[in-house]
């Protein structure tokens, strides 16, 4: 009898101190996430917002095959959690998680240390379920395999490990969950999953994937003033990020003016484009995109890019034919083309250049002003004075300027020792790097007009000093300081 009453205490000591998911009690927006059906469901939060425990609890009840709130496959199943590293993400928090809201019914002989095998990375459970335990670290190979019908990924992968461990799900129709803090910025997770379902609301996105955010403040178990303790000293950005899980839009971006709110317009009717100002720039590249912008000039210098062109795996016989039939349907004439000047450069096996091939296709094409410094000022202040739009058409240079950085150091330890380095990140650049050779090919401008109008061809006329912007304001006058740029040839 006495030791039937030890053996009681003991086990109600042990759920007073280490409660599992028969304890759980989700907040409200943990048991959103909990209840959502879709394939996959990205949990964003603040740190100490709850996330990880609804991806751990998700995680259990799938192992145990039994869900309070939806129908799930049943045991045995084979389950895997991608973390970003063995150290932190997996021995600190992942592996720890799991351990606290596990039921010892699910775990042989009541034991942790008996169902998990530190040197495989396995847990073993008693209805037969597995899971395996990877890191981003990984080499892509060791992420493939046989199917897993659940996988967590704690923390933002990288993109082809995502991809990797998605592969393991389709033949048995799995699930999957990502719990993050957004604090490396608008990387693939903003382009891909939220921005598609939280601020497009894409219909066909949402049916596959669902978005839940949490802030740190919506956690009923956390101190609010433990909360301003943590985040003190922080920027203004990262305790957004921290502490209500929003993605840092502006960290290490090298144009953080840039917003879609204010520098994305609406489509133009290319046909009313024939008799304006038009002006191209152009990145070169193969296995990388070619690109291609056009952009109409206004009356006062503003720059409005209209139309995208970004293409890889094409030579530049076929890069120009698509030019010229673009050109010829919309009848467009740019009074000319600037590109980045290597293009000029000869191959030393044939002699020739890249801008001598478009020639020979009847494409010519000017080197532009390569200074980056200069440039990237020239950029940032057409943000800043509304004298460069966007039309929301030209998806691939605003996903490059959404996520356009400074090159930053390894470590880091040498980040906060070292000064910032002042070069942009060689990834991931030609609209940009396109986008600055267009720039910097026209003359500086100041404009008059009131900050934040912009004047679109055939708009309704806005009211400026001087009079009002008509439509024939818009028409090409002669123009010769672009013979400047490019050359008395031209």
């Amino acid at each position: 009898m006495n030791d039937l009453q030890d053996l009681f205490m003991t086990g109600l000591r042990r759920s007073a101190t280490h409660p599992n998911i028969y304890g759980f009690k989700p907040h409200e927006l943990q048991e959103q996430f909990l209840r959502a059906k879709q394939t996959g469901r990205l949990f964003l939060g603040g740190n100490r917002s709850g996330k990880t425990v609804g991806g751990a609890v998700e995680t259990i009840y799938r192992l145990r095959g039994e869900h309070p709130y939806q129908p799930v496959h049943p045991a045995p199943i084979y389950a895997r959690g991608t973390a970003v590293d063995i150290e932190q993400g997996l021995k600190k928090i992942m592996l720890p998680e799991l351990r606290k809201w596990i039921p010892p019914s699910l775990l042989v002989n009541g034991s942790w240390e008996d169902s998990y095998h530190n040197q495989s990375r396995t847990l073993t459970c008693t209805n037969g379920s597995m899971m395996d335990f990877l890191t981003g670290e990984m080499e892509t190979d060791r992420h493939a395999g046989t199917s897993r019908h659940f996988i967590w990924f704690d923390e933002e992968p990288p993109k082809h490990i995502y991809n990797e461990d998605l592969l393991r799900l389709v033949d048995v129709k799995g699930k999957w969950i990502l719990t993050m803090t957004p604090v490396e910025g608008m990387t693939w997770v903003y382009d891909e999953i939220y921005k598609p379902v939280v601020e497009d609301e894409d219909p066909e996105t949402m049916n596959h994937i669902s978005v839940t955010m949490v802030s740190t403040i919506q956690n009923p178990h956390i101190d609010p003033q433990v909360l301003d303790d943590m985040t003190r000293g922080m920027s203004e950005e990262e305790k957004n990020a921290r502490r209500h899980g929003q993605f840092m839009a502006a960290s290490g971006l090298i144009y953080p003016e840039f917003t879609e709110k204010y520098h994305t317009v609406d489509p133009l009717d290319y046909t009313q484009l024939r008799h304006l100002t038009v002006v191209c720039g152009m990145d070169h590249g193969l296995r990388n995109p070619s690109c291609w912008l056009w952009a109409v000039v206004d009356a006062e210098g503003r720059i409005t890019v209209f139309e995208c062109y970004y293409q890889s795996e094409k030579v530049v016989a076929e890069h120009s034919d698509y030019i010229k039939a673009f050109e010829d349907k919309y009848q467009l004439s740019p009074s000319y083309r600037i590109g980045d000047p290597a293009i000029a450069q000869r191959s030393a096996h044939s002699g020739r250049s890249i801008q001598s091939e478009y020639a020979d296709n009847g494409i010519y094409i000017g080197t532009g002003n390569n200074d980056v410094g200069y440039g990237l000022n020239r950029v940032r202040f057409l943000w800043q004075n509304s004298g460069l739009f966007i039309t929301n058409n030209c998806q691939p240079l605003i996903k490059e300027l959404r996520n356009y950085r400074w090159e930053t150091w390894a470590t880091k330890k040498s980040t906060e020792t070292k000064e910032p380095k002042d070069k942009p990140r060689k990834v991931k650049d030609h609209a940009v790097d396109a986008l600055r050779y267009l720039v910097c090919s026209r003359p500086e401008a100041e404009f008059t007009g009131p900050a934040g109008h912009l004047y679109l061809p055939f708009s309704a006329p806005v009211q400026v000093p001087g009079g009002p912007v008509t439509e024939k304001d818009y028409y090409n006058e002669p123009n010769s300081e672009y013979h400047e740029i490019l050359g008395d040839e031209w």
